[in-house]
């Protein structure tokens, strides 16, 4: 793995951080898109506050081989500074960033291919902080995933494919609540969660549920990290398990901080908050009728990492 640490003072300063990180690691550049095996992304910064990522089927960036939606980090007013740690790998190709600013808020964004079981078409991924209906702090996650808005303006999901909910809960209605996309032609699309669907697209801790909520270990108070394992509703009503992705883990920082490195055995993990690490909502919290507040709580990721 490789892993790079500094300082970006604009969208468009780490969007080409990303792009010469993905070049020196085995990535290939054709304008805008890396491509790298069979995975195709496309990355931009269409304005100042934005940095926009995009995924599509054998690099036709058109439908229906385009991504259903993007993802992107969008702050109105971009921080003047901002550190960001970046890692690659291979086995599975992953490349994945993390910014921090205003010394408690961090933001990601990431791209690969899964560790796909058994054999179907496609495996890309992408992911990034905000959906194409959110941006600066309306994000939020919780610990059992099936997060949805309550209002169409309501915080949205951003932790990595964590089973977001596709509605909001006050009139059912669609929304655009997954910032994580994977091409996947298993049930008839060419991207997971298709768009337009009501239903959880992609699922991870509804299916994992609750293994991942045992944290920390009453053993010894440290942390359990939980592999993202995705898995898709069949036509039958069943739901099978598809694949893996790779060196990133679900982590729970209750008694950690931002940045901290732990050691399993010969590995060594850094942990990130999915926002702001919140003791005041360890679970998350979602919008709800009688209560406007939400939160990332004490959930977030654990990168693989071989830094100083």
């Amino acid at each position: 793995m490789a892993y790079e640490t500094g300082v970006v003072s604009s969208a468009a300063d780490l969007a080409a951080v990303i792009s010469t990180f993905a070049q020196n690691n085995g990535w290939t550049a054709n304008g805008d898109v890396l491509s790298k095996g069979q995975t195709f992304i496309r990355l931009t910064s269409p304005n100042t506050s934005e940095v926009r990522i995009e995924g599509a089927r054998n690099g036709n960036f058109v439908s229906p081989d385009l991504s259903v939606r993007h993802s992107r980090i969008y702050n109105t007013s971009w921080p003047a500074t901002a550190t960001y740690h970046i890692v690659a790998f291979a086995n599975p190709d992953t490349v994945w960033c993390t910014i921090n600013f205003n010394v408690t808020t961090h933001q990601h964004i990431g791209f690969g291919t899964i560790e796909k079981y058994g054999s179907w078409d496609g495996g890309g991924w992408f992911h990034a902080q905000h959906t194409p209906a959110s941006s600066d702090g309306n994000v939020c996650s919780v610990i059992d995933g099936s997060q949805q808005p309550y209002y169409s303006s309501s915080a949205k999901e951003c932790g990595l494919f964590w089973s977001p909910s596709m509605r909001d809960s006050w009139n059912g209605s669609y929304q655009q609540n997954a910032a994580s996309n994977l091409h996947c032609e298993l049930r008839g699309y060419v991207w997971e969660p298709p768009t337009g669907t009501t239903a959880i697209g992609v699922h991870c801790p509804t299916i994992l549920s609750p293994i991942h909520k045992y944290n920390p270990n009453v053993f010894n108070g440290q942390t359990v990290l939980t592999p993202f394992q995705l898995f898709l509703q069949n036509t039958d009503g069943h739901y099978m398990s598809i694949g893996h992705v790779g060196h990133l883990r679900f982590v729970k920082l209750t008694n950690y901080n931002p940045g901290d490195v732990i050691e399993l055995g010969i590995d060594r993990w850094k942990l990130f908050p999915w926002h702001i690490k919140d003791p005041n909502y360890p679970d998350g919290k979602q919008v709800a009728y009688s209560n406007g507040s939400f939160s990332t709580g004490l959930l977030g990721v654990a990168v693989y990492y071989d830094g100083p």
